[in-house]
């Protein structure tokens, strides 16, 4: 049986680098076009979302450790670690 490999694919390097962007500037953006969704449609429950992405782009913007958490998401989302558990599982049964 061969051993599972760590190595990063370039789609995975790239959702990774996705995803840590979208964590670091694009909160705001997100509170935004959930803002002008609830007025083009009316409906209560978006509002919610914009409120919630809004105080979430607020307090994370401010957190000293923003850039930190930005990049361990993007790295958790760039390694393939569940290949890895799943095969290393496999091969305890």
């Amino acid at each position: 049986m061969t051993t599972p490999s760590l190595r990063p694919t370039p789609r995975r390097l790239l959702l990774g680098a996705a995803l840590a962007a979208y964590l670091y500037s694009l909160l705001a953006a997100t509170a935004w076009g959930f803002y002008e969704l609830y007025h083009l449609t009316g409906i209560d429950f978006i509002y919610h979302f914009y409120s919630v992405f809004k105080a979430a782009a607020y307090y994370f913007g401010s957190w000293d450790y923003q850039w930190l958490a930005c990049l361990a998401l993007g790295m958790l989302a760039a390694l393939p670690w569940w290949e890895f558990l799943k095969t290393s599982l496999r091969r305890r049964a």
